[in-house]
């Protein structure tokens, strides 16, 4: 038996008629996302047609109070690949898309937040060259 090459993957700016297949890998994607989506940049991976992943990032709209001296700075607010895709780079690809992009729009750091138990989250962020920067304590008191 033979063995099919997997087809490529190529990356490349949303397009409306992207918003089905974003919502067949994330439901709730422009609900959770109206405001960085309307104010963000998104890039898309897709293959055969389909679009398999993609990545939004935007600009903070906050001081970096947990970094003294960022003024300003770019986040990468969300990082989706379908599970039928995963472990093929694609989500490292789209990481790194969303840095290259940022930088050539001025911004000198970009941040990402991620729970400290996604490790596969965790990987595809270093893979795209982010380190963890800090781990905020988050208190807790039942009323």
């Amino acid at each position: 038996m033979t063995r099919r090459k997997p087809s490529p993957v190529r990356l490349r700016p949303f397009r409306l008629e992207d918003a089905p297949d974003v919502c067949g890998i994330y439901p709730m994607f422009f609900e959770d996302n109206p405001v960085t989506f309307g104010h963000g940049t998104m890039t898309v991976a897709e293959t055969e047609g389909a679009v398999v992943g993609f990545v939004l990032w935007s600009l903070a709209f906050e001081r970096a109070w947990f970094d003294p001296g960022v003024e300003v700075w770019a986040e990468l607010d969300e990082l989706h690949v379908h599970p039928a895709y995963h472990n093929r780079g694609i989500g490292t690809r789209l990481a790194r898309t969303a840095l290259r992009q940022a930088r050539r729009a001025g911004y000198r750091t970009m941040y990402v937040i991620t729970d400290d138990y996604n490790a596969a989250a965790r990987r595809t962020y270093e893979r795209a060259g982010f380190r963890e920067h800090n781990r905020i304590v988050r208190y807790k008191v039942r009323l």
